[in-house]
Order: C-alpha cells, then sequence, then structure tokens
C-alpha cells in the first residue's frame, strides 16, 4: 500500500488511498501478479483513424491512433505521427468512436447464473463492476479468473460479505451491539475485501461504531444508509458512497405534498416528500467528498406496481433461465399495492430523477449502478437505461460518459491507470460507429470491447437474443 506522503502527492484522500492503492499497484505492473503481456496479446493492436472521446475534454480528438500492447495503451497520437508495426492487429476507426471502458458501481454478480452473464457485462462495454455483496470465494475466484485472462468478464471491485443489524439472506456479518462493530471491521479486512458495505437494519449507535472502526483501520465504508442514521449523517461520519437515494427526500411543493403521498409501505422507503431547501442538504455532500449511487434503473419495478411490465423486459431473453428465475423471486409485489398506485410511483419515480438532476446541478457527484440483476437492470444492459435516466435528469452526453469512466476511476483512486485514454493506462476501451457526445444511446452498441487488453468484435443477434464476442487475433 502507499504510504501517507504518496497518497498525498497524488491528492488522495489518506484513508481511502493506502487502501485502495491494493488495486492501482497490481495495474501498474509494480508488484508481483501483474498481468503478463503475453498472455493477452502475441501482437500490438491499433486503432488507426479514430475519434477519441473521454471525460477529460468535451472537444473530440479526430484522425488519432491508438496503439495497445499488452494489456496497456502505449501510443496516442495524429494517426499521421504513429508507426504501426507490421505484424500488428489493426482496426480502421475511420468515422468511428474510441471511448474508455464503462464502470456499474452497484452489481450483484455471485447470482445464479453468474458465471455465464459476466460477459454480458463486457458485450454491453462494462469493463468494470463493483460488487456490493456476494459469496466472497467465488467472487475472488472469478476475479482472479478474468483477470488471468482465463474467463471473460469486468474487472471487479467487491466487497464481499456486508455489515447488518438483523437477519437477511445475503452474506453478511451481524451487528446488533456496537461493540461487535469493531471484530466484525477487523475480520472483513483480514478477509482482504476492498471496501466496508453497511446495510439498512443497523442502529444508530452501532453504524457510527463501524464508521470509527473503518476509519481506524483505513478502509472506506460504503452503502445503504439507516434510518436511524440520515443521509446528512451518514455523509458527516464519512461514508464514502450512499447507495439507493436512501433517506434523501424529493423536493416537493406545498401543494404535492399530499398528491404524492405513497400508496404503500415499500413506496415509503424511496420517496419521500421536503418541502424545505434542500441546497444546504446537497452542499454537505459536496463538503464531505460524499458520493451518490442513485440506482435509478432498479426502482422503476416498484414504481410502476400494480403494472408488472418494466422496459428492462426486452432483455430478459438473454439471460440464463437460472438467472430469470431467480430475479422473478427478487422482488414479489407485496398484496397492499392498490389500483393505480403506479400513478404516484411513476410520479415520484420522475422526482427521483429530477433530484439527482439537482444534485448534480450542486455538484454532488454522481455514480451509475443498477443493482443488477434485477428485471429492470439485466447485467450490462442495464447500465445503458441508467445513462438515459442520467440524461433526462440534465445530464449532458458527455457529464453522463465521463460518470460512467473517468468518475468511477476518481472514486476508487485510479485516476492514473483507468478513466481516459491515454498512453501508458490500462487498454479497457470501446469502439463505437456513432458519436456519444450527440447521444449516449451509441454507448450500448458497441463494435469492438477491449478489456485489459483483450479485444473482442461483439456480434449481435437481436432475433435470436444472442451476444457474441469474438476475439480478435
Amino acid at each position: 500500500m502507499f504510504g501517507q506522503r504518496e497518497c498525498r502527492r497524488r491528492g488522495l484522500r489518506v484513508p481511502v488511498c493506502r487502501h485502495l492503492s491494493r488495486w492501482l499497484l497490481p495495474l501498474t505492473g509494480v508488484v508481483t501478479g501483474a498481468l503478463p503481456v503475453q498472455s493477452l496479446a502475441d501482437r500490438e493492436l491499433a486503432f488507426s483513424h479514430v475519434t477519441i472521446i473521454d471525460g477529460r475534454t468535451q472537444v473530440p480528438l479526430h484522425d488519432r491512433t491508438v496503439v495497445i500492447r499488452g494489456n496497456r495503451i502505449v501510443a496516442v497520437a495524429a494517426a499521421g505521427d504513429v508507426v504501426v508495426p507490421s505484424d500488428a492487429r489493426v482496426v480502421d476507426g475511420r468515422g468511428k468512436f474510441l471511448v474508455p471502458g464503462l464502470w456499474d458501481m452497484h452489481v450483484h454478480t455471485a447470482v445464479p447464473g453468474g458465471a455465464d452473464v459476466l460477459k454480458l457485462y463486457v458485450a454491453n462495454g462494462v469493463t468494470g463492476v463493483r460488487d456490493m455483496a456476494g459469496d466472497w470465494a467465488l467472487l475472488t475466484r472469478w476475479r482472479d479468473e478474468i483477470a488471468r485472462a482465463e474467463r471473460v468478464g469486468p474487472r471487479m471491485v467487491v466487497s464481499g460479505p456486508y455489515l447488518e443489524g438483523g437477519d437477511v439472506p445475503v452474506p453478511h456479518l451481524t451487528v446488533k451491539e456496537p461493540r461487535e462493530a469493531r471484530a466484525a471491521v477487523d475480520s472483513l479486512v483480514q478477509l482482504g475485501v476492498d471496501f466496508i458495505k453497511v446495510h439498512g437494519q443497523l442502529t444508530r449507535e452501532s453504524y457510527y461504531a463501524i464508521a470509527r472502526a473503518a476509519r481506524t483501520r483505513g478502509i472506506p465504508f460504503v452503502g445503504h444508509v439507516p434510518r436511524s442514521v440520515g443521509a446528512a449523517d451518514a455523509s458527516d461520519s464519512g461514508q464514502l458512497s450512499l447507495e439507493h437515494l436512501l433517506t434523501i427526500p424529493n423536493s416537493c411543493g406545498a401543494g404535492e405534498q399530499q398528491a404524492l403521498e405513497p400508496k404503500y409501505p415499500l413506496q415509503s422507503v424511496f420517496y419521500r416528500c421536503a418541502t424545505y431547501d434542500l441546497a444546504p442538504y446537497f452542499a454537505r455532500f459536496v463538503r464531505n467528498g460524499t458520493w451518490i449511487v442513485p440506482t435509478l434503473t432498479a426502482q422503476v419495478e416498484v414504481a410502476n406496481w400494480p403494472v408488472r411490465d418494466v422496459p428492462g423486459d426486452v432483455f430478459a431473453p438473454y439471460l440464463p433461465d437460472s438467472l430469470k428465475n431467480h430475479v422473478a423471486e427478487i422482488f414479489p409485489m407485496p398484496p397492499d399495492v392498490p389500483t393505480g398506485a403506479d400513478v404516484v410511483g411513476r410520479a415520484l419515480f420522475r422526482k427521483r430523477v429530477e433530484i439527482v438532476g439537482a444534485m448534480h446541478r450542486a455538484g454532488v457527484r454522481i455514480l451509475p449502478g443498477t443493482d443488477a440483476p434485477l428485471r429492470n437492470s439485466p447485467p450490462g444492459f442495464g447500465l445503458h437505461q441508467e445513462l438515459e435516466y442520467f440524461i433526462q435528469a440534465g445530464f449532458t452526453p458527455f457529464e453522463a460518459l465521463r460518470a460512467a469512466t473517468l468518475e468511477p476511476a476518481s472514486f476508487l483512486g485510479i485516476e492514473d491507470s483507468l478513466g481516459t485514454v491515454q498512453a501508458g493506462k490500462i487498454a479497457d476501451l470501446l469502439l463505437l460507429d456513432g458519436d456519444p457526445l450527440q447521444d449516449i444511446r451509441r454507448l450500448a452498441s458497441p463494435e469492438v470491447v477491449v478489456a485489459n487488453g483483450r479485444a473482442f468484435r461483439v456480434r449481435r443477434d437481436p432475433r435470436a437474443h444472442n451476444i457474441q464476442l469474438q476475439p480478435i487475433r
């Protein structure tokens, strides 16, 4: 891990930097276990005469050639200024656009059929994910296999079991009393998790005990916001990311409060109204460096009840039956949903989109996450719906692209290795046939995906609901 001096040189907060440098060091090849070049590519790969777009600037870089050796970008320059080796694999990029690989910052991959759907992330241009709870041994095995190029899948940052105050059917450690917090955090640190995840049933006292223990051990903590704490106090406590907009209210006019009253209990979990000014609330997030992962696309199903159809259903045929059956059981519609509840639900969901836009305009840093796999968040596909909701919230296409590329790298403290298209960085890239700054939906159909230096052509057969990744050799 980096020491305090190196963290400060990089402009990163010391506790977070010292922990996440475990990710940065392997990526830069400093430690044993860095990926051998020969395991990823026998020859150099070049994208010629391509237009580069990344989160550094809204001005596209036209007619560039990008050369990749192993898992590393080794050259980015005007097309006429790069000598491409005669035996290199060359992809003609004329009229096409090269962008960094995308991140989904809230997923669950240790699910039935998970091993088969990891490649769906890559096929949809998602080359990195933050897994927010699951079987630690399974997740780390998959992560290692992906890193060794033995399995196709995204780069994985993993929490393992989360900390919860009650019993839930997800891998977790129970913290019912503050005195149990230190041992729980210590055990997760010893296990090697990348961050601590907290959940919603924690008491206020236990939550703060976890926050203190995480600070002592220098490991970031993220996750749900218990109602016993609230988003503002969670931000003040140092929680690095707040998921699902939990306990963050909607901004409602005086006449809207009664009209938007939730129609059944679960609606109230996601949707509350506040008639007061939320600007100081958001300024608190900015001051504390708190990130928000709204997972809007995951909330659509609940907002639509009792209507069952959701946009993500069109992608269900791409999933194995084992996963479809699992997903169908995640959110069984409760019996207390009255007819017509979707009218209020849809109105409240629009408020959720609006509040994301308000936070963005206030300078709060927003990350895309989908809570995949849910019915409206199929692995890989759901991220593109989330980015469309960002556009509805008022993001420009450039800001949405940046939110899914450079911002995750900044959050993880690895922006000098990922997040942009520059020489020296890891080769996580997408080749597109259209300009994403004109239409963010262009990101949803990459022609070529490069994941940690491994290049694939994406072949889609919508009629057969099939996507294939063909290695570029």
